[in-house]
Order: structure tokens, then C-alpha cells, then sequence
């Protein structure tokens, strides 16, 4: 049993206010191991899983129960969400010191997969799967075809919808809005609040940053265009991408910035911090992660009034997936000096006495990565859940049961070619391009084309599985 007692305010911190305030080559060969079975050498953490409630919980629980029973010393570097890490990640690996582990989702280490610097972690997730059940959208985290298309390469820590239209209940109740199926309809809606005089949120929430969520959301209203980057091609996979569906995109997002608070300013974090402050009445989110932030900020109104629905579509579309579902989680790096250490501290950290800990860190932010867990007793007891009569649990259970099936779909094309050029912000950039440099849908559609042409020959060059 962990020794982990949280106090409310940590709690209720934990829901993703901090994480929202806090975010602001040849390698060598792989060590061997200690009668312990935990590797030689210090087993460094880059991770995304930052915050006041869990760097205590690393440093108290996680790393000093560790290493009272391994021989192995651990060492967590906080790094920052979509677009921060990565930059450390690549200093690291360029310098030949590689971590251990880097917390990420598929879009941020799809080069390492490409280049062959990750190991299979099976072993890993068999044990995991012994005790919480089977891991839940598995090909996320497999990032491999042909006879090695089982193989996995991530262990995870959460699950995030992508997938998702935020809106809050109060404002279109009082406006006399519907929840829309359609993007005119969303433009409309945002239109209506943006004049209203009786409400001082946003009518939407339009990210523009060069890295991070811009992309994020670009892939999801492309899916509901009818879009999608990637197509098959027989037995391989070649760029779709096609004008019609990108341009639709770009433009309704021109529509949208109208009605939003400044595009270059709209980070992860930002849209967290300015929903939880009522700036925003509409955005896309991944699961219900922004009823958290806003619950921990006192706007407890603004959390329950939080909801979630499918993204609408384009008139006329006929998409393959309403939209993305992304395990965030971490590899074991090839060439790091203590592997095996790090698939020891990955079975402590997510075995039996601390799975449920962990998903209670920010449950609002991560749904359980693992069958069993969301049925457990104990993590639907979590403070956050019985708050408010459950409501975030409620929350958390629409996600998983009326959005969930419109977006899994294990069949969508990719490869460690397709994952490596999704590190590089393409579809981020020409969005920034578009809503703040001025320059014209069209041009940033062909800067885009021919980015993607050049970096897709480049990943099959360093490609090295």
C-alpha cells in the first residue's frame, strides 16, 4: 500500500491545475545487469508528468521506495509538454547520454522508433497486464508492420482522447444554443457568443503556436473533414494530404480566430488556464482534462458546466475516424546506460501498490491505461470522483463510452517512416503560417505539400528498425 496520503488542496491540484501553470548519432550499447535485476548505472527520467502533485510523489514515493530495494539510483528531469521535451530529448541524444525513458505520446518519438533506438517492451507489459487486465488501444504503442506489428515499444501511463469538442452547458443554455453535428454550425455558435452581451467568454478557442496543440487540433478537424495525412497504398503507405480537405480546415480556422482570444497565445497550457479562468466557452480538449483545472481553480461552476461531445464534421463529410486516441507513455532508449533498470522502476512504478496512485495524480487529465483499472474501487474513489456527486466520473465514463467507439480504429495507416515526420510539426507550423503571419491558406498548403514530401525521403533514409 503506498504511504502517499494527499491532502484536499493536493488533490484537487492534482486534477491539472499545475501541470496547466508548471508547463510555461550513434549511441552506445546497452548496458548489462546486477544480480537485482534492476542494470548497472543511474536510470535518468525525462518526463511530461510534472506538477505539485507529482514531483512530490516522484521524489517520496516512486524514487525512494525504488531505491530502498534496488541497487539502481534515479534521477527525474521535469521537462515541459508538446514541443519542450522533445528539445531536451534531442540535446540529450546528441550529446550521447540518452535517458532512459521520455514520457511522450507516438507524435513526439516517432523518430526513435524510425531510427531503431527503442526496445521491445513486451516482457514489461505481460507482466503489467497480469495484474490490471489488457492494454487498451494497444497499437498505439506498436509501432511496427509486418511480422513485428505486435511488438511494443511504449509502456503507458494514460490514454488520451483526441478526439473531443469542450463546451460549456451554462453558456448555451442561456443563449439558447444547440450542441452542433456540423462545423456551421460550431462557427455559428461561436459567432453567437462572441456578440452576446450577457457573456465575457470567447466563442472559441483556436491554438496558433508553431508546436503542440495547433497541430493537435489540425489532425482532428482534418479526420472530420474527410481527411487524413497518410493513406494506404497496397503493401505500403503513401501521403494523402489532399488540397480540398486542408484547405477547408485552414479557412474555417481563419473563421474561428475571429472569435477567439489571440491564436499565438493558445498553448496546452494557455487554453487550460484561460477555460479554468471562463475565457473560453468552446475549444477542442483531449478526454474531460479541462473540468480538472478548472475544479482546482474554485470555478467549480465552470467544471461541472465542462462537457464533452464528438467534434462536429464538415458538410458532406464521410471521415474514417472522428478523430485521434494517443497512449502517453515512454520507451525504454537504446544506447542509455541502465535499460534494464528502467523496466524494473516501469513495473514498480506501474505495478500492483502504485498503478492506482498514479491515475489518481490527474485523473481528469489521463484515462487508465489498462482494462482493469477503471473498475477498480479504488481509483473510482478518488477525491476528485466524489466531489459533486461524480460527475467528473461520470465525465470520464461518456468519454470512454459514447466517444471512444467513434474513434478507435486500429486500421489507420502509419509506420515508423509516417511516425518520425509527425515529430516534426509540419501540420503545427502551417497553421501558425496561415493565423499569425498572414500568409495564404494556399501558400502555406504547398509550403506544407513539399515539407512533407522532403521530410517523409529524409525519415526513409535514417530509417533503421
Amino acid at each position: 500500500m503506498s504511504r502517499y496520503q494527499p491532502t484536499r488542496r493536493s488533490v484537487l491540484r492534482a486534477t491539472g491545475l499545475a501541470t496547466a501553470t508548471a508547463i510555461a548519432g550513434c549511441l552506445g550499447t546497452d548496458s548489462g545487469g546486477t544480480d537485482d535485476g534492476t542494470g548497472d548505472g543511474e536510470i535518468h527520467i525525462l518526463t511530461d508528468l510534472t506538477g505539485e502533485q507529482w514531483e512530490p510523489y516522484w521524489e517520496d514515493e516512486l524514487i525512494a521506495g525504488f531505491e530502498s530495494s534496488a541497487d539502481a539510483s534515479v534521477s527525474v528531469e521535469y521537462a515541459g509538454m508538446q514541443g519542450q521535451g522533445g528539445q531536451r530529448l534531442a540535446t540529450l541524444l546528441q550529446s550521447n547520454t540518452p535517458p532512459e525513458c521520455y514520457h511522450a505520446t507516438q507524435t513526439e518519438i516517432g523518430d526513435l522508433f524510425n531510427q531503431g533506438l527503442t526496445q521491445s517492451v513486451d516482457s514489461v507489459i505481460d507482466e503489467l497486464e497480469s495484474i490490471w487486465g489488457e492494454t487498451l488501444f494497444k497499437y498505439t504503442m506498436q509501432p511496427f508492420n509486418g511480422d513485428r506489428d505486435e511488438e511494443m515499444h511504449m509502456i503507458p501511463n494514460g490514454i488520451y482522447v483526441g478526439g473531443v469538442f469542450n463546451y460549456r452547458k451554462d453558456i448555451y443554455e442561456k443563449l439558447g444554443l444547440s450542441v452542433p453535428t456540423t462545423w456551421q454550425g460550431l462557427v455559428d455558435n461561436a459567432k453567437a457568443i462572441h456578440e452576446s452581451d450577457d457573456v465575457q467568454a470567447a466563442g472559441f478557442g483556436v491554438a496558433g503556436t508553431p508546436a503542440g496543440k495547433s497541430g493537435s487540433d489540425f489532425s482532428n478537424w482534418l479526420f472530420n473533414a474527410g481527411g487524413q495525412t497518410w493513406k494506404s497504398a497496397g503493401d505500403s503507405i503513401e501521403l494523402a494530404f489532399e488540397k480540398e480537405h486542408v484547405m477547408a480546415v485552414l479557412e474555417v480556422l481563419q473563421e474561428l480566430a475571429n472569435y477567439s482570444p489571440d491564436p499565438s497565445s493558445l498553448s496546452w497550457a494557455k487554453t487550460i488556464e484561460y477555460w479554468a479562468g471562463g475565457r473560453i466557452a468552446q475549444c477542442f480538449m483531449n478526454n474531460a482534462w479541462l473540468c480538472g483545472p478548472a475544479y482546482a481553480a474554485g470555478a467549480t461552476e465552470i467544471a461541472r458546466n465542462t462537457e464533452q461531445a464528438l467534434i462536429p464534421i464538415r458538410e458532406g463529410a464521410d471521415p474514417i475516424t472522428r478523430g485521434w486516441i494517443l497512449a502517453n507513455g515512454t520507451p525504454i532508449i537504446k544506447g542509455s546506460s541502465n535499460p534494464e533498470g528502467a523496466k524494473a522502476f516501469n513495473k514498480y512504478m506501474f505495478g500492483e501498490e502504485h498503478m492506482i496512485p498514479v491515475s489518481q495524480l490527474e485523473p481528469m487529465r489521463f484515462i487508465p491505461p489498462y482494462a482493469d483499472v477503471m473498475d477498480a474501487d479504488a481509483y473510482r474513489n478518488a477525491e476528485i470522483f466524489q466531489v459533486e456527486d461524480g460527475i467528473f466520473l461520470e465525465k470520464n465514463e461518456k468519454i470512454v463510452s459514447e466517444i471512444v467507439p467513434e474513434l478507435d480504429n486500429a486500421d489507420l495507416p502509419s509506420s515508423p517512416e509516417t511516425l518520425h515526420v509527425g515529430t516534426i510539426y509540419i501540420q503545427d507550423q502551417m497553421v501558425n503560417r496561415v493565423l499569425i503571419e498572414g500568409q495564404s491558406p494556399e501558400a502555406a498548403y504547398e509550403w506544407a505539400l513539399d515539407e512533407y514530401e522532403t521530410q517523409i525521403s529524409n525519415a526513409q533514409q535514417q530509417a533503421n528498425y
